[in-house]
């Protein structure tokens, strides 16, 4: 037993003497590795590693993306709907109303984020999203408070950006100066460049026969689509073109951005 406790005792002591030189060589790393001056408050070094907050949701988690899903439908089994958000604060929609047939109705407007929630205003009617994370959009109410009943009320953000560009009836002020042509949408109230091609010589006819003075613009209703800036066009390769397909006619909607 004697032998055995001087055994513990020169053990015990051994791993001290490990523990002190360990010790002892880690602070002389550090030392080395750190300088002898510590980091002054205020103003990290290199070295020095800080935790980020959690993050919150921003508006670059919620644009540019798409959303799909299910809303519910007070005369139909529901709206198959996706939203398009783009980083300049415009949004396009789609909804195709399950069971009634139709073409699916495309619309367009603005969209701003408050940290909670998300708010689609378009030409006379708004929508209140919920934002769930950065993958989901909760519907809400009209006063943005959640939704009564046991209908679908989420979008769910897609992989990849689905920029809606379906051929759809839009309203906007077209003008055309120095070989430019624009439309500026009247529920976005964005201007954008006008592709020469479809329905532009019949929309520019009519621009030229209303003789409006230099540098105004005529608001029309037109048939039109979105399509990607083409490489050789001069602007942001982010921003869509529009082509016009059908010229409608003049337009004169109060509401216009």
């Amino acid at each position: 037993m004697a032998r055995s406790n001087k055994a513990m005792f020169r053990w015990q002591r051994v791993s001290a003497a490990a523990q002190a030189a360990t010790t002892l060589g880690l602070l002389t790393v550090l030392a080395a590795c750190g300088g002898e001056k510590p980091a002054s408050a205020g103003t990290p070094s290199d070295s020095v590693v800080t935790v980020p907050a959690v993050p919150t949701v921003t508006v670059a988690a919620v644009a540019p993306n798409s959303y799909a899903g299910t809303l519910p439908c007070g005369d139909c089994a529901g709206v198959a709907t996706t939203v398009a958000l783009f980083a300049d604060t415009t949004f396009r929609l789609r909804e195709a109303y399950e069971g009634k047939g139709g073409a699916p109705v495309v619309s367009m407007g603005r969209w701003t984020h408050d940290g909670a929630t998300l708010t689609l205003d378009g030409l006379g009617r708004t929508l209140k999203f919920a934002v769930t994370g950065e993958d989901t959009l909760t519907l809400l109410d009209p006063t943005g408070k959640p939704m009564s009943g046991s209908a679908p009320v989420t979008l769910v953000r897609a992989d990849s950006m689905e920029s809606l560009r379906d051929t759809a009836p839009y309203t906007g002020t077209f003008s055309y100066m120095a070989d430019a042509p624009t439309f500026r949408e009247c529920g976005s109230g964005q201007t954008y460049t006008v592709l020469m091609s479809g329905a532009y010589k019949t929309v520019e006819k009519a621009y030229t026969a209303a003789k409006l003075p230099a540098g105004s613009g005529q608001q029309v209703e037109v048939t039109a689509r979105f399509k990607p800036r083409p490489d050789t066009m001069e602007g942001p390769k982010e921003r869509d073109v529009i082509e016009l397909v059908k010229y409608v006619g003049p337009a004169a909607n109060p509401d216009c951005r």
